[in-house]
């Protein structure tokens, strides 16, 4: 029956926005389940329950309280469906009060739980808003979506942060730290969404309406937060400081939600930036998009803001019938001093459409003398906001007719698998994938009831971002996800922190040090349920606390072993996740580590990929890696599956590569779609040893491979470059096939020019398969991610 996989597909279809489909969905699986079997997944089905809207909940609740019942079979299916039935009878809807009394109800029972109770509130409601602008233009229903945010908004953030202060005695800056990644985690929800409707969104009312949407839902949040009071400060005065965090936003918006926008924020650089040449880049695309056309309706689809170097791009998406260039990108400088001439060249390096920016005397003559710039600059000289609008038009008609009219078979040129931000911390809402694979590791919570869990896996494999994008929270857990390196939201070192300052004092561990720091990490308000912390980067922990006590005996035992026994204690009633590359960091004094005997190993998945298929999450993460511009059939994802095993970053290495290789084939991009035999001819001509050793594409592994497997990386880490050398045997022995048998492995174990002892091959065995970089048969081992294999045999390290 599957009913890890079903109920992760109910909820892909509640993330959507979606209703009613995962209410049948859901329905019919409780009718398929046996009553013995349907009660013991109670506890896992009412989390997904309250995730429905209230209306369907109590009808689905109702349903499974009569599943669940003693009667017989058809007796129950009878008493079911008409408890269904009476709850399915339901008054007509006043939408404003619904979704006011909904919204109240998160900030009294689910506030801040973003991802769970707030997502699937807002994406119902913004499925009836949306709806309903399709249906009635010319009424304006997303006037009273921003102020129901607008006043929630004002509502929670005011609350959190006099909770933090006066409940928690938190310190302002971190107080209001944390509100802002509240205000980033609130706003990323009407992107989402956005995100989600773009591909049902072709035509020229439903693009309107769903930009109409998105401003509206952003601008009432942005509103409410800017009315805040934060002790001597307001919110508007705050959001500037931290536009970083939120800027991205501005590229979704219509321009009049743009300028309404500046006037939230409290005077100075960033909004003049905004009023000098965003609002004029936002303008002509809105008169791109209220233009009468056909079959173009140019909706934007991805940003980036960056305001050290004050500009925001945003991509476009480009007519459907201009294959290779999917995406239209444009770029905004907020001042003329960005605007240097080697950042012209660089955006024109970058093949932009259309760049709107103030400029200073050196950067104007720059671009007069230089035509290919002269084409796509246009200067916000501080004329008004509609002249410099109309210059944009112009260039982005230049733009659209030069792409419209390319030839046929014009060859592919530029590579849209660079454009992917795999090494970005915080990874954009248009660029993640919702991971069915850890989704389901996040529903074992609800089973696992307590103990200690070690996820190993390869660096790079997504491990960071799907531990922050899962922020899970079911009836009976909430997850607190840490890190112990960078992450991607404000406090999210916050345990790792606390830590180190309790080293550095070196003062006797309260006694309820885990217990408080772990409340005060986690994402909402300490309501006594069961946590799950998952602490990112563990090695770093456990290498820093190996660290103290070898330099300062007395932390050991005031510091170290007093946190040890703690983190024993809280695993006893939640559960510990520990996230990281090598298995045994956690391995620090033995003679009194109460930790270790209770740390049980587990795989972490990469990305899953069914063969034969075009289904799932790696092809979703190939999707939007490749953009629209380039297909793929199934047999081109299997051999590329094969090749990496689902590691997104040397997924995203491999097609950088590929598209290069396209590009120097001169392959037609009309039309383009890959298949099974281009990977192959890929494969035997570019994924080869001497080529990789050279490849810019694979330099950041190269450079980790020679460090895991040089005599420093031996004392730093015996483990690491024991597998690394194996991968190496492993690959140079069987280059076809990297694969050897399992009765090899103890003589290449032997043969490995280790400077001391290195661990047993079956703990290495079983270790580095549950890590990611073996797999392994009754008869053979071999190496999991094949690419990883080849940088190995690469590898020429001091030791060799």
């Amino acid at each position: 029956m599957q009913i890890e996989e079903r109920l992760t597909s109910i909820e892909r279809e509640l993330r959507q926005g979606r209703g009613e489909r995962p209410e049948e969905m859901l329905k019919q699986l409780m009718l398929e389940m046996p009553r013995e079997t349907l009660s013991q997944w109670k506890a896992t089905l009412e989390p997904v329950i309250d995730r429905f809207m209230p209306k369907r909940k109590r009808r689905l609740r109702a349903f499974l309280d009569a599943e669940i019942s003693g009667q017989p079979a058809e007796v129950r299916e009878t008493v079911a469906n008409s408890a269904y039935a009476s709850a399915l009878a339901v008054e007509t809807v006043d939408y404003e009060a619904e979704f006011r009394s909904q919204l109240e109800d998160l900030s009294r029972r689910h506030i801040f739980q973003w991802a769970t109770s707030y997502r699937d509130c807002l994406f119902e409601h913004f499925d009836r808003y949306l709806s309903r602008m399709k249906k009635q233009p010319q009424t304006s229903p997303e006037t009273e979506l921003r102020r129901c945010l607008s006043e929630h908004s004002h509502a929670i953030f005011a609350k959190g942060y006099g909770h933090e202060r006066d409940a928690k005695n938190t310190a302002h800056d971190r107080a209001v730290h944390k509100s802002i990644g509240g205000l980033e985690r609130f706003l990323e929800l009407p992107l989402d969404y956005y995100i989600s409707q773009t591909s049902n969104s072709y035509r020229q009312r439903p693009v309107l309406a769903l930009r109409k949407l998105f401003s509206a839902a952003c601008l009432g949040i942005i509103e409410g937060y800017a009315k805040v009071r934060f002790g001597a400060e307001h919110g508007g005065l705050l959001l500037p400081k931290f536009s970083y965090r939120w800027g991205y936003n501005l590229a979704f918006l219509t321009p009049a939600a743009a300028k309404e926008m500046t006037g939230l924020l409290d005077v100075g650089p960033l909004t003049e930036g905004i009023k000098c040449s965003v609002i004029p880049l936002l303008d002509s695309i809105d008169r791109l998009i209220h233009k009468p056309r056909e079959d173009y309706f140019p909706l934007p689809l991805s940003s980036r803001f960056s305001w050290r170097d004050r500009l925001l791009d945003i991509g476009l998406r480009a007519p459907l019938s201009v294959s290779s260039h999917p995406l239209m990108e444009a770029r905004a400088y907020l001042d003329a001093e960005s605007a240097s001439t080697r950042a012209l060249r660089e955006a024109r390096s970058r093949n932009m459409a259309l760049v709107v920016t103030p400029l200073k005397p050196d950067a104007r003559a720059f671009v007069r003398d230089k035509e290919e710039l002269g084409d796509i600059v246009v200067e916000a000289d501080g004329a008004e906001s509609r002249a410099v609008a109309d210059k944009a038009e112009q260039v982005w008609g230049r733009r659209i007719y030069d792409l419209r009219s390319k030839r046929l078979g014009e060859a592919i040129s530029h590579n849209v698998a660079r454009l992917f931000p795999i090494s970005e911390v915080n990874l954009m809402p248009f660029y993640r994938v919702q991971r069915t694979s850890v989704r389901n590791l996040a529903r074992t919570f609800d089973r696992t009831k307590n103990g200690v869990r070690l996820w190993c896996s390869v660096r790079r494999s997504g491990k960071t971002t799907a531990c922050f994008g899962l922020d899970f929270t079911g009836t009976n857990f909430v997850i607190i996800p840490q890190t112990c390196g960078t992450g991607p939201t404000a406090n999210a070192r916050g345990f790792f922190d606390k830590v180190c300052k309790a080293v550095e004092s070196g003062a006797l561990l309260a006694e309820n040090f885990v217990d408080v720091s772990v409340a005060e990490c986690s994402p909402v308000p300490d309501d006594g349920k069961r946590k799950v912390l998952i602490v990112d980067e563990y090695e770093t922990l456990f290498a820093f606390l190996r660290a103290a006590s070898e330099q300062n005996a007395y932390v050991r035992f005031t510091v170290v072993q007093p946190l040890l026994n703690q983190l024993v204690e809280f695993a006893r009633d939640n559960l510990l996740v520990l996230l990281g590359q090598q298995p045994d960091a956690h391995f620090i004094l033995m003679d009194q580590n109460q930790l270790a005997p209770y740390v049980r190993q587990e795989p972490f998945p990469l990305f899953e990929h069914d063969t034969g298929t075009r289904a799932g999450e790696f092809s979703e993460l190939v999707g939007k890696i490749l953009t629209e511009g380039i297909g793929f059939d199934p047999g081109f994802l299997d051999g590329l599956h094969r090749e990496t095993a689902g590691h997104p970053f040397l997924t995203v290495n491999v097609l950088c590569s590929l598209v290069d290789w396209l590009i120097e084939q001169k392959r037609p991009y009309r039309g383009l779609k890959l298949h099974h035999q281009d990977f192959a001819e890929f494969r035997e001509t570019r994924l080869k040893t001497n080529l990789m050793a050279m490849s810019q594409d694979f330099a950041f592994f190269r450079h980790a491979i020679e460090q895991a497997m040089s005599e420093r990386g031996y004392h730093d880490n015996p483990w690491l470059f024991t597998v690394y050398w194996v991968l190496q045997a492993i690959s140079r022995s069987a280059p076809d096939d990297l694969s050897v048998p399992r009765s090899s492995l103890p003589d290449l174990l032997n043969r490995i020019p280790a400077p001391g002892p290195l661990p047993d091959h079956l703990e290495i065995l079983r270790t580095a398969t549950q890590a990611n970089f073996l797999q392994c048969s009754e008869e053979d081992v071999g190496v999991k991610i094949r690419t990883l294999g080849r940088m190995a045999a690469a590898i020429r390290p001091a030791l060799a």
